[in-house]
């Protein structure tokens, strides 16, 4: 059913002020000419009073432009009065009759109009109220103000009189006033022979009941005609029925034929004219109502029937959901597309039956002991929907047999009183999100074997290593000792060939100790062992006690050593062993990786909380792409394993575990065959913050090719400021140092 606004006389009348002032002149011609005749042809005053068309002056009041809707009422009322007088009726009572039909017109326009638009509507209860009362209450006052002017005119109306006028105004308001309303005009499911036979049968009928007979009980024949119409037709065609109707009746009625003719006598024409209008009357208030209630229900119908389509396209649509919806006792009462393309089913075959039928029992019983319940659909639902609408994984069997997981989500359905009357179940296959995630967990729990695994492997890498360090000491240590003493001559005088494979064996061994030193050390520090001790020490201390160890390694060499320690104590809180460990290595690495001609430089410097050692060199560098890596474990650069130097890769690693015991910082710049800086960053002690009190001067610069002038120069590479210093005086040249690594330390020169 599909519904456009208004019928077609309203849709002129919604045209603009032109037309509907343009009707409401036509339809004040209209009562002009049925009043004139109605006054002037019949042969008594109850057709003149009866058959006026009050009516039409009421349409033309609710037609008319807002700004001149006292037209019509006034014209009315001038050809109330007009007719009237043609009619010989006494001129009291003429003017009375005008007055009435502007009165009835007013009341009947103010009430169709009240709380509405502009034009009057009939499309709801509401509306049928209001023409109701509009279309009675304005005859009804309409009639007492005429008895007035009776009454003043010395011939007081009798009862009777009263009630026929009474009810030929509301017939005629009830009926002249429709066609000028607003109403839906809407397409049925019905043919037009349906509509042509049934018009031709109304036709037939009042030809019938109003000419060929007179018998008052054969006009109720019309009735179920009428009713007919209102059930099966539209709210237009049974106006147009009504008027018909009408019309046929009042005037073969005035000309005195059928069951309905009006006697010339006056007083037989009053109650003629009484049957007539209540047989009219009934008519149309048996129509009307029940062809809007009708338009109504088909409205209402259709659109329930759209919203069924709707939320049926919208179900079926959803082919990649199960839809399925059962009553309060578990039977299925809807089984869309996607339900039978994910479980297999047809949906004809499912009505009636239960979810048990693609549930295996086993996941009933499990969904039932996880909720507490009976292991049955309806009640398991229950449960769950008493405590929330959280999804749930559920295993469904396919009709071919095949155990597939959906994703239920179970909901409940109420009707107007809030009671549960059944339950909607929405679905989704997530069989292979399911097995995903198994997959997952399954790879999580071989990982963690695996890792579990690992660690003990590298806890028993390090007890290996632990254990063989200890043990390869003592041994080592002996060889060691009675290698140095055949050496130095204390079981005679050796060959030169004997002297030289000895050095090679103590070099060797030396090489081999330093290894299980470094191995010791680092099981302790991956066991979270390393102990340090705290106690103040003098950095200028363990620089000298690192040199004299690498000295040797100097001699024969063409190296420009220098080392730069400041006058003043550079204190910190630490342990001194470890400390001169992490110098030595530092040294070590920088004479290894410096060839002959170039320079390695040594300083502390004492800055406002802090002790920095900065060593530094002109050899070979590191790649920058592997710098990231200078203090991992067993780390040795590209250029390392190329020029063969020797090497484990554990001392870097070693000294970076110290420094950061001590809650220092360790750094490096480098480029490649330009050289490498290392910084170190240690808190100072207390009397490191002051400067200390000058002491003798060091050792001064030191040079493997002989005693040099007391110069001591310190670089720092890759960005970092250039120093060159000189006892007594200091010249500063600065670069920008952003890209060092340490750059959040102050570096004030200190000579």
């Amino acid at each position: 059913m599909s519904s456009t606004e208004g019928s077609a006389v309203a849709d002129r009348v919604a045209e603009g002020p032109v037309t509907s002032g343009r009707l409401a002149v036509l339809l004040i011609a209209a009562v002009l000419a049925i009043g004139a005749t109605a006054t002037t042809l019949g042969d008594t005053w109850v057709i003149a009073f009866t058959q006026w068309p009050v009516g039409l002056v009421t349409a033309a009041a609710i037609v008319a432009p807002r700004r001149w809707w006292w037209a019509p009422l006034l014209s009315g009322g001038a050809l109330g009065w007009w007719t009237m007088r043609l009619a010989d009726v006494v001129p009291l009572a003429a003017v009375g009759f005008g007055v009435s039909v502007a009165a009835q017109a007013l009341v009947a326009s103010v009430v169709l109009r009240w709380g509405g638009p502009d034009r009057p509507r009939l499309r709801s209860q509401g509306d049928l109220a209001r023409w109701l009362v509009g279309c009675t209450l304005g005859p009804v006052l309409g009639t007492a103000v005429l008895a007035g002017f009776v009454v003043a005119a010395g011939d007081p109306p009798r009862p009777a009189e009263a009630v026929v006028v009474v009810l030929a105004a509301t017939f005629s308001h009830l009926l002249l006033v429709l066609p000028f309303v607003g109403f839906d005009r809407v397409t049925l499911f019905r043919t037009d022979t349906e509509r042509w036979l049934q018009w031709a049968a109304v036709l037939a009928a009042t030809g019938a009941v109003f000419t060929l007979q007179d018998q008052v009980a054969w006009a109720f024949a019309l009735v179920p005609l009428l009713a007919w119409g209102a059930l099966r037709l539209t709210l237009q065609d049974m106006i147009a029925q009504l008027l018909v109707v009408s019309v046929a009746a009042l005037t073969i009625a005035s000309f005195g034929i059928g069951p309905y003719s009006i006697s010339v006598e006056a007083r037989d024409a009053v109650a003629d004219s009484t049957v007539l209008h209540l047989f009219l009357l009934s008519a149309v208030l048996l129509v009307v109502p029940y062809a809007l209630v009708a338009q109504l229900l088909r409205e209402r119908s259709a659109e329930a029937h759209r919203e069924r389509e709707l939320v049926g396209r919208i179900m079926n649509s959803a082919t990649r959901t199960a839809i399925i919806g059962t009553d309060r006792d578990g039977r299925i009462t809807l089984f869309n597309v996607g339900a039978e393309l994910l479980l297999g089913y047809d949906a004809r075959d499912m009505l009636g039956l239960t979810p048990a039928t693609f549930v295996p029992r086993s996941e009933l019983h499990a969904q039932a002991e996880a909720v507490g319940t009976a292991p049955e659909f309806h009640r398991i639902a229950r449960a769950l929907t008493k405590r929330s609408s959280e999804p749930r994984d559920w295993r469904m069997r396919r009709k071919s047999g095949e155990m597939r997981t959906h994703s239920l989500t179970i909901t409940r359905m109420h009707d107007q009183r809030g009671e549960v009357v059944g339950y909607v179940c929405t679905s989704e296959d997530v069989t292979a999100r399911v097995q995903r995630q198994d997959a997952l967990l399954a790879a999580l729990l071989t990982e963690r074997e695996a890792v579990e695994r690992l660690e003990q492997a590298d806890r028993m890498k390090d007890a290996l290593v632990s254990t063989v360090s200890h043990e390869l000491r003592t041994p080592l240590t002996s060889v060691l000792g009675y290698a140095t003493m055949l050496a130095d001559g204390d079981f005679g005088d050796l060959s030169a060939p004997v002297a030289q494979t000895l050095d090679r064996i103590i070099n060797n061994g030396e090489r081999l100790r330093s290894l299980v030193e470094d191995l010791l050390v680092l099981s302790r520090v991956n066991a979270g062992q390393l102990d340090l001790a705290s106690e103040p020490l003098d950095m200028r201390d363990v620089v000298r006690s690192a040199y004299d160890v690498v000295a040797p390694q100097v001699e024969g060499r063409d190296l420009d050593v220098r080392v730069d320690l400041p006058d003043g104590k550079a204190l910190v809180d630490g342990d001194a062993g470890m400390l001169e460990r992490v110098v030595l290595n530092l040294l070590t690495n920088a004479l290894k990786f410096t060839r002959d001609g170039g320079q390695v430089d040594v300083s502390i410097t004492l800055e406002a909380e802090e002790v920095v050692l900065e060593v530094s060199d002109t050899g070979l560098g590191i790649p920058v792409e592997e710098q990231d890596q200078l203090f991992t474990q067993f780390f040795r650069s590209s250029v390392a394993k190329r020029e063969a130097i020797q090497g484990t890769g554990l001392g870097l690693s070693i000294a970076h575990a110290i420094i950061e015991q001590h809650g220092g910082v360790i750094g490096a710049t480098s480029e490649p065959s330009i050289g490498s800086t290392f910084l170190v960053v240690l808190p100072g002690s207390a009397p490191a913050r002051g400067n200390g009190s000058p002491e003798a001067p060091p050792r001064g610069t030191t040079n493997a090719r002989g005693p040099r002038a007391p110069r001591v120069r310190a670089g720092v590479s890759n960005g970092t400021r250039t120093r060159i210093c000189r006892r007594g005086s200091c010249s500063r040249a600065s670069r920008d140092a952003r890209s060092h690594p340490l750059a959040r330390h102050s570096r004030p020169s200190v000579c």
